[in-house]
């Protein structure tokens, strides 16, 4: 078996790596989408709670409506800050899965690179072989017309 045909099946596993990492990279690019759409609309909802209370505030407002307003305001600034460490996670993640696509789509690249040069190696042997095969039978036709001169004269 030719080596580029042995490469084959090296490539085809690379490429299959390869494509489970690009769907993984896709899995972890969503992932991160919604955690940030989670965190935007936890700010948002938190400013759009934070400018109610502030008209409120301008009204009287007795003070146990006042206290638990800052203790949801509050609840809600360590829900964002927690939304604001899976985001991290998240974005970690998705740096560490675009590498390993990336590592894993240079190896795929390299390994075709290396069988085309194999097969363009194959391929120069068999061109090399036919040539020797055409001067050989052209020096034996040339030996053969020599003889049949010689034998006619």
């Amino acid at each position: 078996m030719k080596k580029s045909q042995r490469m084959q099946t090296v490539n085809t596993l690379a490429e299959r790596k390869e494509q489970e990492q690009a769907k993984r990279f896709a899995k972890s690019q969503k992932h991160y989408d919604h955690q940030q759409k989670k965190y935007d609309e936890l700010q948002q909802y938190y400013r759009e709670y934070a400018d109610a209370s502030h008209n409120q505030t301008a009204q009287k407002l007795d003070l146990s409506r006042l206290q638990e307003t800052r203790q949801f305001m509050s609840k809600l600034a360590k829900a964002i800050a927690l939304q604001a460490e899976a985001v991290e996670r998240a974005e970690l993640n998705l740096s560490n899965e675009r590498q390993n696509w990336m590592d894993s789509r240079c190896r795929a690249m390299s390994l075709e690179k290396l069988t085309d040069r194999y097969r363009a190696q194959e391929q120069q042997q068999l061109n090399t072989e036919e040539q020797r095969q055409a001067d050989d039978l052209s020096s034996q036709r040339f030996v053969w017309s020599a003889r049949q001169s010689s034998d006619m004269a």
